[in-house]
């Protein structure tokens, strides 16, 4: 009777561990998109290349961040054990 308490538990941090990936992943592009925009504000720019610039660079950087997380097997350390 252990095994379905361990699955679901095993599930949700699985959840966690994702849905946390995807807003820091949401967070990197929002940034980077953020930071393009002030730059062609300050600088009076009529075409959007740092913004464009940016956001391609962020979405990059986000999916070699999340394959890099994906990856990695999570640390179970910290994770309780029953005996």
């Amino acid at each position: 009777m252990k095994y379905p308490k361990q699955n679901r538990r095993k599930s949700f941090d699985s959840f966690i561990r994702y849905s946390g990936l995807g807003f820091e992943m949401m967070a990197i592009i929002g940034l980077g998109t953020f930071l393009g925009y002030k730059i062609d504000q300050w600088m009076g720019n009529e075409f959007k290349g740092f913004t464009f610039g940016l956001m391609v660079f962020s979405v990059i950087l986000a999916v070699v961040y999340g394959t890099k997380n994906l990856l990695n097997k999570p640390n179970n350390k910290n994770s309780k054990t029953e005996d």
